[in-house]
């Protein structure tokens, strides 16, 4: 039996899948781990609110982080005005109040589908049969989604329809890694760190289902410019490069939050002409379909995330 150790454990290597296996939550008792034990505290709090005290305290919160989080809000309010030039000030102004509060909504559902059996949240799933039909071919299937609002809560709520497995970046904290890697465990087949190459393409090859979100900023090494909203983006190629190297189906999802908070619909949709041998080509269709999905519910998408960080050369940042 391996001893219980109190010392901090070590940030692990970012291609490392092994984290629920090779650690116990005993491994995390040392004083420097304890304000994550308390943010854990929080979040299981957070998940066992009712659903009109959720929405309520939301909308609160939402308007404090507003005030007092200027960063955040200043990243917002330029991904907003780059990605939507034709809404005067004051529509872009209400619609960063709104990505606000659905991304604090969002928190208590993440919570919810961390820390407990969520049946209390319905679900509709549109379009399965595009993802039955995939699956049925025998392939890996690349479940293409994106930053939308309710990427746990909506894992969560489909696996009794789907085997997933979930490719995620980890967490810089051990102790906040460990805990979010096995609470996905809880709804997912199995969850594979996005470095993990090796572990990924196994899993395709092996006809697995790899929900997988590569709509963020990872720097120009591995990506490429292409339009997003019109705005030069550095696009991840990779979802090219799986596709062909695990001989995997590209299946698109989205999902969004019903209006009154209560539920979320999950939409799958016909793959993908990818790879198509051209890999700038293929990162530009997968722009474009994010961006037809996000603008039917533009405040629920990611926009507190610096996705125009990476410019250009020569380009000066947007967010000065």
């Amino acid at each position: 039996m391996r001893e219980a150790s109190n010392k901090p454990v070590r940030r692990k290597n970012q291609k490392n899948s092994r984290v629920t296996e090779q650690h116990r939550f005993r491994d995390f008792l040392a004083p420097v781990f304890w304000p994550t034990w308390l943010a854990i505290a929080g979040l299981y709090l957070m998940a066992w609110l009712p659903v009109r005290v959720r929405l309520l305290v939301s909308r609160g919160l939402a308007h404090v982080l507003y005030r007092l989080v200027a960063s955040r809000r200043k990243v917002a309010q330029t991904n907003i005005r780059l990605c939507f030039p034709h809404l005067d000030a004051l529509a872009q102004q209400s619609l960063v109040r709104a990505v606000f509060y659905s991304n604090t909504l969002n928190y208590f559902e993440t919570a919810l589908a961390w820390c407990r059996p969520n049946h209390s949240m319905q679900l509709e799933v549109k379009g399965l049969e595009h993802l039955r039909r995939a699956q049925a071919t025998g392939r890996g299937v690349i479940l293409l989604s994106g930053h939308f609002g309710p990427i746990d809560i909506t894992g969560s709520l489909i696996v009794d329809r789907v085997d997933l497995t979930f490719v995620y970046r980890k967490d810089d904290n051990p102790l906040f890694n460990y805990f979010i890697t096995r609470a996905r465990e809880r709804y997912c087949t199995a969850t594979l760190a996005h470095k993990d190459m090796k572990g990924i393409l196994r899993a395709l090859k092996g006809g697995a289902t790899l929900w997988y979100a590569p709509d963020q900023d990872y720097g120009r090494e591995t990506s490429v410019f292409v339009p997003f909203f019109g705005v030069p983006t550095a696009t991840l190629t990779m979802t090219s490069k799986l596709a062909k190297a695990g001989n995997a189906l590209v299946v698109p999802i989205s999902g969004y939050r019903r209006a009154d908070g209560r539920g979320f619909v999950a939409t799958i949709e016909a793959p993908l002409d990818i790879p198509s041998g051209d890999d700038v080509s293929d990162a530009r269709a997968i722009n474009a379909w994010l961006e037809r999905r996000i603008v039917e519910h533009p405040e629920q998408y990611l926009w507190l995330h610096k996705r125009f960080k990476t410019r250009p050369e020569g380009e000066p940042s947007v967010y000065n």
